[in-house]
């Protein structure tokens, strides 16, 4: 079957094939050097330039896309095979069979001394990835697109944090829509941890680094966002002592918060009454009256907590703002959670939280004399 697909394949192609490109001496003498994301190829191969059109080793690929190249010498076709399809190369010819289709390519894909090229531009049909041909660095780059993945650790940040420009988080290795881990690096220090998040260029990584704890050294904190979507934000929060790159624990917020907040809903003639009680450092009893909701669904319920978690660091203190919610992720206000340090110093817990109100649900907040 697949030397059936590899003749028609070339059945398709051969026809704009004539002979085995080669490049022009001219060109040859003006060696170009390739990266990949900022870094030097692993690929010892050189591009090149041809009539007008830069040239790059087809094995490039494979540094930054999750393909594997086959190489038939009999047929002289080069097939990147994938899970539903495949893409089968012809050295001399501008057409490929990609997906099932027939397209073409700027120029002809070329041999030479047992090593498939092709045009930069090709690059983008096949990984997504895009290419710059710098003349005065004699140099071409290709950056990797969306649906890529690395193999080196990348040059650049995804993030650094405020007023400390040597604390920095770099992506380990993106595979298609998701980081596949992530490298920290404090003061020239790195390592790599596994944490894994969407790639998401409008929700890159949150640094800060303070001293949460209070041992008398900076932690770095790290935020990173899950998800978001429609009354939804999902984020998650890593504190990593650099000097032993440990983890504190961190509860969820909305765990964390759940632990100081009781609440309840119950209908008054004709409106709904959102009742909620804070304890900690700061107890307190909220009252909320939508008026006109009391045949709600969720009369003789709880209210939500945390659909939208925002974590931040204020003056060295860890914080979290959650929304409180009823009905279908309906916000009628907020909370504002802030941390301490466990004992042992290697943990963080909730110490207080406070009602956060909004304009649209006018809140009635008592404080209480009681710590619970």
């Amino acid at each position: 079957m697949k030397r059936w697909i590899a003749a028609s394949a070339a059945a398709i192609i051969l026809a704009a094939c004539t002979a085995v490109t080669t490049i022009d001496k001219t060109f040859a003498a003006a060696q170009l050097t390739l990266t990949v994301d900022g870094e030097a190829a692993l690929s010892p191969l050189h591009p090149f330039q041809k009539d007008g059109l830069v040239y790059v080793p087809v094995r490039v690929l494979t540094e930054f896309y999750p393909a594997r190249l086959q190489w038939d010498n009999k047929l002289k076709l080069l097939t990147i095979p994938d899970d539903s399809s495949s893409t089968i190369i012809k050295p001399g010819s501008e057409l490929i069979l990609y997906y099932g289709n027939t397209s073409a390519l700027e120029g002809k894909a070329i041999l030479l001394k047992g090593h498939n090229y092709i045009p930069a531009s090709s690059l983008n049909l096949l990984s997504g990835a895009d290419f710059r041909l710098d003349q005065g660095k004699n140099t071409v780059s290709i950056i990797s697109g969306s649906v890529s993945t690395t193999v080196r650790k990348p040059a650049e940040a995804l993030a650094a944090a405020e007023d400390h420009p040597k604390v920095k988080i770099y992506a380990a290795l993106k595979d298609q829509t998701t980081y596949k881990g992530y490298i920290l690096e404090v003061n020239g220090k790195k390592h790599q941890f596994d944490w894994e998040t969407p790639r998401d260029p409008n929700h890159p990584p949150e640094l800060y680094y303070a001293d949460v704890n209070k041992d008398g050294q900076p932690e770095t904190v790290v935020i990173l966002t899950l998800g978001t979507g429609t009354g939804i934000v999902e984020q998650e929060i890593h504190i990593v002592k650099p000097e032993t790159w440990k983890e504190l624990t961190v509860p969820e917020a909305w765990k964390a918060a759940s632990q100081l907040v009781s609440s309840s809903m119950t209908a008054d003639h004709n409106d709904m009454v959102i009742s909620l009680k804070l304890k900690g450092t700061s107890p307190a009893e909220v009252t909320l009256r939508l008026p006109d909701r009391a045949e709600d669904w969720n009369i003789g319920g709880k209210a939500g907590i945390g659909t939208v978690t925002y974590y931040s660091v204020e003056s060295g203190r860890l914080v979290a703002e959650l929304n409180v919610t009823t009905g279908f992720l309906e916000s009628v206000g907020g909370l504002k959670l802030v941390y301490k340090p466990s004992d042992s110093g290697m943990a963080m817990e909730p110490e207080s939280v406070t009602f956060l109100p909004v304009r649209e649900y006018p809140a009635t907040i008592k404080e209480s004399g009681a710590n619970d």
